[in-house]
């Protein structure tokens, strides 16, 4: 893929709007050697469980289910198919294309299936996450942005947050990002800055990742904070491999917090939600597509709506605990405390 492509996707992802849906969810991608259809075949097994680990979030907990009677079934669940040319190394154009193979899935069926194995279903709505990168080598360090990556590690971070669903958002790195944030604030973890400069980009999620350079690998130092989570790692290896497996740690992590075993059978429970600062019906449409997306969300029924303000009284699965926290992710609803002796979980609508 080349420098510019990659260029105008990472800025389209650092369009800052209020709630993160990853639109790639049931889509997996592979290089080929060629167009024959029994290789695009073979290619439907490895894809699918690309996607299904998207889905369900934890590596691990993947791993530990046979997920063998899925795979086996993987061409049934392909709705479409299509080659791309892609740019092996992005910074350097005169390699030539290499063909990759696209399967799309059908999500329904996905979410069914994995569902069925008593796997967590993890929904588009995902927390956003900023990441502040630094790159240390021996005589300099260097703060990675759209507009200051000659490092070459957009691309492979993008790649490994694609890999496993998580919405990103880099740092422009402008004369606002570069007044407000130094690599030396990365390298000693000052949260009071990077919080400050994060602002702007509306993430739910900071996360650093100092990448100290060595001869033929790198070590990178992790640390993600937001939404009361605060976490930190360490990855070594050559410079792809270490920003995979850091980005695949994250994911395992959030999908312990966001995502939830869900028996067919569990019982309903229903909630009603007061949400203010509806202005019309742009607002009321970005809200109920947010809601619509949610996996735990099985009914939406609308009680009430008056001048700036919308009663809802909807129906889930799982904990309510949970629901509360996607709730709040993806600066689209702000919890209000409830005043009015109400049962209903008061919520702000972000403009």
């Amino acid at each position: 893929m080349h420098r510019l492509f990659i260029a105008l996707i990472l800025l389209s992802l650092t369009t800052f709007s209020n709630a993160a849906e990853v639109n790639s969810l049931y889509q997996a991608q592979a290089p080929v050697s060629s167009r024959d259809e029994a290789e695009r075949t073979a290619h439907a097994s490895p894809l699918l469980r690309q996607v299904m680990l998207k889905v369900v979030g934890n590596a691990a907990l993947l791993d530990a289910t046979d997920v063998s009677s899925v795979l086996a079934q993987a061409n049934s669940f392909v709705q479409r198919y299509e080659y791309l040319r892609t740019n092996i190394l992005d910074y350097d154009l005169t390699q030539p294309d290499e063909l990759a193979l696209k399967l799309s899935f059908d999500g329904n069926a996905v979410n069914q299936a994995i569902q069925q194995l008593q796997l967590p279903v993890w929904g588009k709505n995902r927390p956003d996450i900023v990441v502040w990168a630094s790159l240390e080598t021996s005589s300099e360090a260097s703060i990675v942005g759209l507009e200051t990556d000659g490092l070459g590690i957009i691309q492979p971070l993008s790649v490994a947050a694609e890999s496993r669903g998580l919405p990103i958002l880099l740092p422009l790195m402008d004369l606002e990002d570069q007044a407000a944030v130094t690599a030396s604030d990365i390298k000693n973890s000052n949260q009071s800055k990077l919080e400050s400069a994060s602002a702007r980009y509306q993430a739910d999620i900071m996360l650093t990742a100092l990448i100290e350079q060595q001869t033929d690998s790198v070590t990178v130092h992790w640390q993600a904070n937001g939404r009361g989570m605060t976490e930190s790692w360490q990855t070594q290896g050559l410079l792809k491999d270490a920003l995979a497996q850091g980005v695949g740690t994250l994911a395992d992590k959030l999908a312990l917090r966001y995502t939830q075993r869900v028996a067919s059978d569990q019982p309903q429970q229903r909630l009603n939600l007061r949400i203010t600062n509806v202005m019309g019906f742009a607002d009321y449409n970005r809200l109920m597509q947010f809601l619509d997306q949610m996996e735990l969300v099985t009914d939406i029924q609308v009680a009430n709506l008056s001048e700036q303000q919308l009663d809802l009284n909807i129906a889930f699965q799982g904990s309510e605990a949970l629901l509360q926290r996607i709730l709040s992710a993806g600066n689209l609803l702000s919890e209000q405390a409830t005043e009015d002796g109400s049962d209903a979980k008061h919520y702000r609508l972000i403009p």
